[in-house]
């Protein structure tokens, strides 16, 4: 997928980012699995649990152009290390949790860490990866997220029902700290920084976008129309990646009757779509389509907008399994192609802070789906709504993206 041996540092760093990133996904959706035995343990009703959800999407929201914005002036890989050192800590203490209050603001403050992650992860690929390798290089990096959600689901969904719900969020911190100390160790925020150059890639190289001459940052970011329409359609299909990924397995488990164990196990089949998703986005939008991610988007909006609908209407297991797949891998193949456009948008010196604010205008949508859901839920009694509600917001998502311009690389 890319040439070999020439640019191998750039591959160690893929590597560590890779496991690093993914060990924030243990400490992020190691919650979704054991959502039933809280609720019954704490006695807590869907809306209850959607704000403990919407705390943290909203933290992590706050977080995400401070996280930015200080990759851009510190380096990325300062941020992503105190950021996982946070969230283990908010983790580990959740795991005493006794009421709601105590559970929202753990949560909170593992929002507040997990934000550390992702945009100088942006950041650092941005860093070390020229512009012709940008989308494959985020789809590959970006399967991290489906292959340790897959992890959390089963990790969490097997320690809860064996042992304890609580145990849960005392494990996935002990995984993730030895991973920051490696990272620590192997990564530089720069091929300069290692002391190696490399061929062909200029770091300054860029879109002759905005300007990042300009002394306001997010001034700069905010000011670009494009960017706008992007951070719309993003918020869109993160209202549908964490709807799904939170409440599937309580869906799975309520309405077709699963164990937890086995409800965790049929969700993972959401994230686990992106393991061949995220590269084939990337391979599509900078081999196929000659650099252009906007006719990936639209067609994957698409196919989300049916297959949600088709989820309302449907009540047989089997078929509901083979719709969340393919509301899965069109989500995963989609996903980080948001971030590649800005990038192309936008200036280099800009992408932390960019990345931030795609971010959080994305987890704007999070947090509206773990709050909205929850209410849907109890009010209706079911789940018809919400994924009607998804397919509104796919068609929303199709909106934004048609009005972005973009010409061929």
């Amino acid at each position: 997928m890319f040439p070999k041996l020439q640019y191998y540092p750039r591959y160690k760093v893929l590597v560590a980012l890779w496991l690093v990133y993914g060990c924030y996904y243990l400490n992020r959706l190691n919650l979704a699995p054991v959502i039933p035995l809280i609720m019954k343990d704490l006695h807590l009703t869907h809306t209850q649990v959607g704000l403990i959800s919407t705390a943290f999407f909203a933290f992590y929201t706050i977080a995400q152009l401070p996280a930015g914005y200080l990759s851009d002036i510190f380096g990325p890989r300062k941020i992503i290390v105190a950021g996982g050192f946070l969230s283990s800590i908010a983790n580990a203490l959740f795991s005493a949790g006794t009421g709601l209050g105590f559970l929202i603001g753990l949560q909170s403050v593992n929002g507040l860490g997990q934000g550390g992650g992702f945009s100088p992860s942006i950041k650092l690929l941005n860093n070390w990866f020229p512009a012709s390798e940008r989308g494959r290089a985020l789809g590959i990096f970006c399967t991290c997220t489906s292959v340790f959600t897959v992890l959390a689901y089963l990790l969490s969904g097997y320690v809860g029902h064996r042992f304890d719900w609580r145990i849960v969020f005392i494990i996935s911190p002990l995984i993730m700290v030895p991973g920051l100390v490696i990272f620590r160790l192997l990564v530089t925020d720069h091929p300069d920084g290692s002391g190696i150059l490399i061929e062909g890639h200029n770091p300054g190289e860029g879109p002759s976008g905005v300007s990042l001459q300009r002394k306001n940052r997010l001034f700069a970011v905010i000011s670009n129309g494009p960017t706008r329409m992007a951070c719309l359609g993003f918020f869109c299909l993160s209202y549908i990646t964490y709807c799904n990924l939170i409440w599937l397995p309580l869906y799975l488990y309520e309405f077709h009757g699963l164990s937890v164990v086995s409800a965790g196990l049929c969700a993972s089949i959401y994230p686990l779509m992106g393991i061949i998703a995220r590269p084939l986005g990337g391979h599509l939008s900078d081999i196929t389509f000659n650099g252009r991610r906007k006719p990936v988007i639209l067609m994957g909006l698409f196919m989300i907008l049916i297959f949600t609908a088709l989820l309302a209407l449907s009540d047989h297991l089997i078929i509901v399994l083979m719709l969340i797949a393919g509301v899965g891998f069109f989500d995963q193949t989609i996903g980080t192609l948001f971030f590649a456009l800005e990038l192309d948008i936008l200036s280099p010196d800009l992408t932390g802070t960019a990345s931030g604010f795609l971010e959080a205008g994305g987890h704007l949508g999070s947090m509206c789906a773990m709050f909205l859901t929850g209410i849907l839920i109890d009010t209706f009694g079911s789940y018809t709504s919400v994924f009607f509600l998804l397919s509104f917001l796919a068609a929303l998502g199709i909106s934004a993206v048609w009005l972005i311009p973009e010409s061929k690389q």
